[in-house]
């Protein structure tokens, strides 16, 4: 296995017969994995259950579905898969992308004087549609959709929004942000120094700016849940959950949280791993909350998942690798024009897990669940 980046790399004594799992059938990635990774010695493996199908009725796929999910965390594949058996004998779920809102870079320009940076704000602020040709020159993807400049003092933070297509995109807007910075500093006086990112993109953190604006794709998904469907499942009862949910709620906002949705930072790992996304943007991703609707008369709960900023692709990063594509493949996701199949996907998927996941902990059983894999 060599690099050609660093000719001279030496094995550590344990690899260097090439024996070890680590190094199992590492050819099969080295090719592929070029520019995902450096100093390749092997891969990691970690085990994937399937959980589902799952029925969805969305506008990007209309039917049952298996789910791929990576992930060392026991019980997480089975009661994901317990959620889509509710979700089933219920009629399934309906999932909609309801808003698209591209990928941010946020460069931020600091200027000799507070009036050159306010001119090149204002200037911006009324046209920047001059530089979408700029910023689509390194790449066939990309469209530059909007531009925010926020000026603090003597800096000016941009906000570039691009759209970037059936990739997560992070790579692409930030060679086009660069484009668009030489641009502007070749346009504006008084520019001293500019920097590719100041932190206004809320690039992989937690970022309520994001859940506003949007970043990624905003998706939903909805059931109606019928309580006794529920109870024989889970022996959970429906008419607990929204206690339950005011409950969580006053707790998170003493505590200052910002979901109210309890499992998805379980969820989207897994599926992340299993299908090559950057497992890095999964805290800007996992911002959700749950909805309810109790009829206590028909016995049914309406249970809505709103994920406001999704960010995953399925081209590019690492969905090309050779188990990752495989993956994504299972759920008909691979390739160009099904990222937005991908996101109703996991929102069905968050909304069965969390389903899951809330009436083990109504039923009593969310610990014992966990404590038996010990003797397992």
């Amino acid at each position: 296995m060599s690099d050609p980046n660093h000719r001279a790399l030496e094995l550590p004594e344990p690899l260097r017969d090439g024996s070890t799992v680590l190094q199992r059938d590492a050819e099969l990635y080295e090719a592929a994995s070029r520019k995902n990774i450096e100093r390749y010695v092997g891969c990691a493996r970690v085990p994937v259950g399937l959980a589902g199908p799952v029925r969805i009725h969305g506008e990007h796929v209309d039917g049952e579905v298996v789910v791929p999910l990576a992930t060392t965390e026991g019980t997480l594949v089975a009661s994901t898969h317990r959620g889509m058996k509710v979700l089933n004998e219920c009629g399934g779920v309906i999932a909609r992308v309801t808003r698209k809102g591209g990928i941010q870079r946020a460069p931020v320009l600091f200027f000799a004087t507070v009036d050159a940076a306010l001119a090149c704000a204002r200037a911006l602020e009324s046209d920047w549609r001059w530089l979408m040709p700029i910023a689509a020159q390194s790449t066939r993807h990309g469209v530059l959709t909007g531009l925010t400049a926020v000026v603090q003092g003597r800096a000016v933070h941009l906000r570039l929004s691009m759209d970037a297509g059936d990739a997560a995109g992070q790579n692409m807007v930030s060679v086009a942000a660069s484009h668009v910075v030489a641009a502007l500093a070749e346009k504006f006086g008084g520019l001293e120094r500019a920097l590719m990112e100041g932190g206004f993109s809320g690039e992989k953190v937690p970022s309520a700016l994001n859940h506003l604006l949007g970043r990624g794709r905003a998706v939903v998904a909805s059931a109606d849940i019928s309580a006794s469907v529920l109870e024989r499942i889970t022996r959970a009862k429906a008419s607990e959950v929204v206690h339950f949910f005011q409950t969580y709620v006053n707790a998170g906002s003493w505590g200052g949280f910002h979901n109210t949705h309890a499992a998805l930072i379980n969820i989207l790992p897994a599926i992340y791993i299993a299908t090559g996304q950057d497992v890095a943007s999964v805290p800007e991703s996992c911002l959700a909350q749950n909805a309810f609707d109790w009829r206590e008369r028909e016995g049914v709960l309406r249970w809505d998942v709103l994920i406001p900023n999704l960010v995953a692709g399925t081209v590019g990063g690492g969905t090309g690798l050779p188990t990752q594509h495989e993956c994504l493949a299972l759920m008909g996701c691979a390739g160009a024009g099904k990222l937005d199949r991908f996101a109703e996907i996991v929102a069905a998927t968050a909304l069965a897990s969390e389903l899951s996941f809330w009436s083990a902990i109504l039923a009593g059983e969310w610990v014992a669940a966990h404590a038996g894999l010990k003797d397992r």
